[in-house]
Formats: C-alpha cells, structure tokens, sequence
C-alpha cells in the first residue's frame, strides 16, 4: 500500500494527538488564570438552575466525590479543553473555569490539587467529580466515591493543609512539600530551629515528592492555630 505525502502527515497529526491525550500529566501547578468567558455564565440542567462563580475567592465545601475515566477521556469538557483521565482536575457545578481546588479525602486524610475545567456532576448528591489519576491519589478508585472536602485555592495565598489521619483522631499539618529529600530536610530543620520546642516536625515521602509536616495534634482547631503560627513565621509555602 503507498501513501501520498498529505496522507501521512494526516497519520502522523492523529498520531500525536492520541499520544498527547493519553499521555499522563504532572500535578497541577496553581497559577493565575484568566476565567473563561462562557463557562461561567448561568446555566440549567434537569430543570434546576446553577450560577457559577465569577471569580476565585475562598470557598469550602463538603459532600460526596466520585470520578470519571475512559468512557469520557478525550471528550470535550465545559472550558472546550480535551478531558485528560490522567491529569489531575475536577468537574464542579460552580466554581470558577478554570480554577484550582484542593480536594481532601475525610476517610482516609489523602488531598490533592485538580484544576476545575469542567461542569457537573449532575447526579444525586454529588458535589465534585474528579479525573481517574486524582481519585486514584485520593485512594478512592476501587469504591467509585468518597466523602471529602473541596477546598478553592487562590493563587499566591499561603496554605497550611490539615491533614486528617485514617483513624480521625489525629491531625497534621502540611507546611511545605519538596522534590528532593535533601532540600526538604534543609527546610526540616530551619522550621525545627523557628518553631516552639513543642512543635514536632516530620518528614513523609508522597508519592513524587517530600513533605514536611507538623503534627499529631489532638483536634483539628489545635491543628488550624499550629499552621496559623507557622504562617507568621513564614514557614507556610506560597501556592
């Protein structure tokens, strides 16, 4: 079989634009977005009106989280972008496109950073739907949902992450996460040296990167107040 030169520059397009979207994506790198100029406007579906946000201010919400994969990878989602199931974003009903929220499991106290480009989930009580790579970072793939907290993320704000232990009975709190060992171990005992001699720091290794935390703390308002110190301190790493 022979191909003429216009049939294989058609092949080689469709080629790299498979690869492009089922290649995997690095987490999602909060930064400042201009807002999409018709994915925020009112809409309605199934009878029931939804007004989206029109700018990216603190919000906070809990309830029920489930994903979507492979029947929706490639499709277009509510910004126009192609959905990736690799890449870490969300589907909401109403915060910003694009934005970014920090969305945390209440089971088992795993979080993770998703860019929001797209709309829904429009069934039951469901407030986010979440892309397959972030539920599997969520620990959540296998059951389908999961309760959690979504969390807005405003660029350039500094954010102490409480983290919730599988046994809910005790909590730390994130301060700032690094791509080597050495350089998060250089950060571990500069906070050590800056905080009360009560305040335990610690290193965990997640996934790709390393995290210094403080913690365990008994309750979670305990926790809110040790990251609000750290803040002052200026140990809290801006996102």
């Amino acid at each position: 079989m022979t191909f003429t030169k216009k049939t294989l520059l058609s092949l080689a397009a469709a080629t790299i634009g498979v690869l492009s979207i089922n290649a995997a994506v690095a987490d999602s790198v909060v930064r400042v977005e201009k807002l999409h100029p018709s994915a925020n406007r009112s809409y309605k579906v199934a009878g029931k009106r939804y007004t989206p946000l029109t700018q990216v201010s603190s919000f906070s919400q809990t309830g029920k989280a489930s994903w979507y994969g492979n029947q929706f990878h490639g499709r277009k989602t509510s910004s126009g972008e192609r959905y990736n199931m690799n890449a870490l974003s969300a589907a909401h009903k109403t915060l910003p496109i694009p934005s970014y929220a920090r969305v945390t499991n209440m089971q088992n106290g795993k979080s993770v950073i998703v860019r929001v480009n797209d709309r829904g989930p429009f069934h039951g009580n469901r407030v986010i739907d979440v892309s397959k790579a972030a539920a599997q970072q969520l620990g959540f793939i296998n059951q389908g949902t999961a309760n959690v907290k979504v969390e807005q993320i405003i660029p350039g704000q500094t954010a102490a992450q409480t983290i919730i232990s599988p046994n809910n009975k005790e909590f730390f709190v994130d301060l700032k996460s690094f791509g080597t060992q050495r350089e998060a171990q250089a950060y571990l005992n500069q906070a050590a040296q800056s905080l009360p001699s009560d305040s335990k720091v610690m290193l965990e290794k997640r996934n790709y990167e390393y995290v210094v935390k403080m913690g365990p703390f008994s309750s979670q308002e305990r926790a809110a107040e040790a990251g609000e110190r750290a803040r002052h301190l200026n140990l809290v790493s801006a996102i």
